[in-house]
């Protein structure tokens, strides 16, 4: 049974509001926000701002946003010198208004992070504001795609970007055109609305962001339930029954948090030790440049060959792995040291196998290889805070 609450939790005496998707009773994915909602993350909102200064050497840009500075960073091809470079260093000259979308929220002294590339996601598609042609998930088969590209008309590229997530193969004909042209008519919108705007004026505040998780979900959830009343309305398109969708409040007055154990769970994830079923063990380590995560035999001694036991446990660690990724959000590059192994079929078995979990993430994340030291190197892109920065910002 998959469950998925959205709740208020308490950690180390402060307030939060989780979301929170459930396989069989274990947690699975995870977001919070503060819920005093002093340092709410900016991800998905557009504003129109100018453009206060342009870093030739890098291609990109500071766009001031009313108080806040920002940083549009230029694409490869705008870092050389040449004739698009020359266009982008004319456009975005000081003083320029731009309209730009937040795309990572301020980490340490790193600005936050925007685009020109403006983007509209919902549960089948997305619509950026970049014309070009319809794409498709990489997650989608070629008979999906096949079938997907003749429903959806040529001339929609022609006006906005296209993509058409892994949930479109699953919907009807009617539910993907039907939500394309509300976010085409939206993203019109907004562009409209830019042009008379003044610098600092937000022009889209995303969906709450449980409910961009509810939407991004690798398994439809069989139960949503919530104890937060203002929450219900939204998530009744998510609910499996009808709309109709339970105001949980669980026994005796327990909140969610309390009936699934979140609290427990989030003791946990700030712990640098991951225990495993067999008696292994992982020890993750987040630093400024990179995350190191080590697998360790710990008290696992079952079989009588290293070479299978190290194998057994380096599949069980590929698992939680994954896991542990998602639920606090680990991002930037990712260094696994496994239990080394000599059998040269086995070291192919685990970058196949931690290829196969990782695809589950919405967030985009690449196996890259393993080096002769037997390090797996891994990049997950940045998208918001790490859960260990969210749960101390308080």
């Amino acid at each position: 049974m998959n469950d998925f609450i959205v709740t208020s939790v308490s950690f180390d005496d402060h307030s939060f509001l989780a979301a929170a998707f459930y396989e069989d009773r274990m947690l699975s994915e995870l977001t919070m926000e503060a819920d005093n909602r002093q340092n709410p993350s900016l991800v998905g909102r557009i504003y129109r701002g100018y453009v206060e200064k342009v870093a030739r050497n890098t291609g990109g840009a500071f766009v001031r946003i009313g108080k806040m500075e920002t940083f549009l960073p230029g694409t490869k091809a705008e870092t050389k010198t040449g004739t698009r470079a020359e266009e982008r260093n004319h456009r975005l000259r000081a003083s320029t208004p731009i309209t730009v979308m937040v795309t990572k929220d301020a980490a340490g002294v790193k600005q936050p992070v925007v685009t020109e590339n403006l983007r509209l996601a919902g549960r089948f598609a997305v619509v950026s504001s970049k014309p070009g042609r319809i794409s498709f998930s990489a997650k989608l088969g070629n008979e999906e795609k096949t079938l997907l590209k003749k429903w959806v008309p040529h001339e929609y590229g022609s006006e906005f970007g296209i993509l058409l997530r892994t949930n479109a193969a699953q919907a009807q004909k009617s539910e993907v055109l039907e939500e394309l042209d509300c976010l085409m008519e939206e993203m019109r919108q907004i562009l409209k609305k830019a042009e008379s705007a003044k610098s600092g004026d937000l022009l889209y505040m995303p969906e709450p962001f449980y409910i961009t998780m509810a939407r991004d979900l690798y398994k439809a959830p069989d139960r949503v339930f919530t104890d937060i009343p203002a929450a219900e309305e939204t998530l009744k398109p998510f609910s499996t029954n009808q709309g109709e969708m339970p105001i949980l409040h669980g026994k005796g007055g327990m909140s969610l948090a309390d009936l699934y154990e979140l609290p427990r769970d989030l003791g946990r994830l700030m712990n640098k030790k991951v225990y495993l079923k067999s008696g292994a063990y992982l020890v993750i380590e987040e630093t400024e440049a990179f995350v190191s995560i080590d697998v360790n035999s710990g008290k696992c001694v079952r079989g009588r060959i290293p070479e299978e036991t190290y194998r057994r446990i380096n599949l069980e660690a590929a698992e939680e792995i994954a896991r542990q990724m998602r639920l606090r959000n680990l991002s930037g590059m990712i260094l696994v040291d496994f239990i080394s192994m000599k059998n040269e079929d086995h070291i192919d078995e685990l970058l196949h196998v931690m290829r196969k979990h990782l695809r589950v993430d919405h967030i985009h994340t690449e196996v890259i290889d393993i080096t002769p030291l037997g390090i797996m190197e891994i990049v997950r892109q940045k998208m918001k805070k790490p859960l260990a920065q969210v749960l101390s910002m308080c």
